[in-house]
């Protein structure tokens, strides 16, 4: 059988929340193809979805793509081909901010996704405007499951410490595994290195504050300056000028000091 050849350009189609709404959203869609395949975003099976609302969820795109075939899966993103990172673990509920986002929508066949292409109109998200809170209604819904009772937090924290607790001994025993011999006799440094302390007495103490010193007086600039040039050799002259004399004065003394003396 040859491929079907399917159109790549974006596709628009109101998306209405009930069969009541007045102002109906405009989405675009079109079929997901990259180089870079992914389990997550099978090809010839994924829709590539934006500009959709924030009040669009998985339930709702499903109903809305229904009469194409079944839906396996949804994933919203907030940029193209972003990386899903791991949600960070806290013991406080999670706060959402309403944005537009893109979605991925994975079908179970092939001929579904042909037919989702081939819509001129969707079905809408909910039957009823009561399946979903909008305005008002959701932001009060909102607040209120973001207020936790002192019980219900504390076992939150209790959790959280629990599988923190988890995670860092089984953080500590890869690395303890890590430091052994291989076969061939190889050892992984980790990043817990084994650096013996030592005491910290008044002869370390002094030799460190001289180790510091020598450093600092290594970083000084010297003979930087015109007027230092000046004064660096001036002091050697100087300098000159004293050896020169003690010089003359030590050989006065040895000629002082000779014994024999033929006049």
């Amino acid at each position: 059988m040859k491929a079907n050849k399917r159109n790549h350009d974006f596709k628009a189609l109101e998306l209405k929340l009930t069969e009541e709404s007045v102002s109906p959203h405009i989405i675009y869609f079109k079929e997901h193809s990259v180089r870079e395949q992914s389990p997550e975003k099978p090809s010839g099976r994924t829709l590539f979805v934006v500009n959709l609302p924030p009040y669009a969820d998985e339930k709702g795109l499903t109903n809305a793509f229904h009469e194409a075939g079944t839906v396996h899966s949804v994933r919203f993103c907030n940029k193209p081909n972003e990386t899903e990172e791991k949600p960070t673990k806290t013991f406080l509920p999670e706060t959402l901010h309403p944005r537009f986002r893109i979605a991925y929508i994975v079908f179970k066949k092939v001929a579904q996704l042909d037919k989702a292409l081939k819509l001129t109109k969707l079905k809408p998200m909910y039957e009823t405007s009561n399946e979903v809170k909008l305005g008002m209604d959701k932001w009060i819904q909102e607040h209120n499951n973001s207020i936790l009772l002192p019980k219900n937090l504390k076992e939150n924290i209790e959790e959280f410490m629990k599988s923190y607790d988890a995670d860092a001994k089984s953080a500590e025993e890869k690395e303890k595994q890590l430091e052994q011999e291989d076969d061939e006799g190889w050892v992984t440094v980790t990043k817990r290195g084994k650096v013996q302390s030592f005491a910290r007495s008044d002869k370390v103490e002094n030799k460190i504050m001289a180790k510091e010193e020598k450093n600092k007086k290594r970083k000084e600039l010297k003979n930087f300056y015109t007027f230092q040039i000046r004064e660096s050799k001036m002091k050697h002259i100087v300098a000159l000028r004293q050896k020169f004399e003690e010089d003359k004065r030590k050989i006065a003394q040895i000629k002082q000091s000779r014994r024999f003396k033929p006049f």
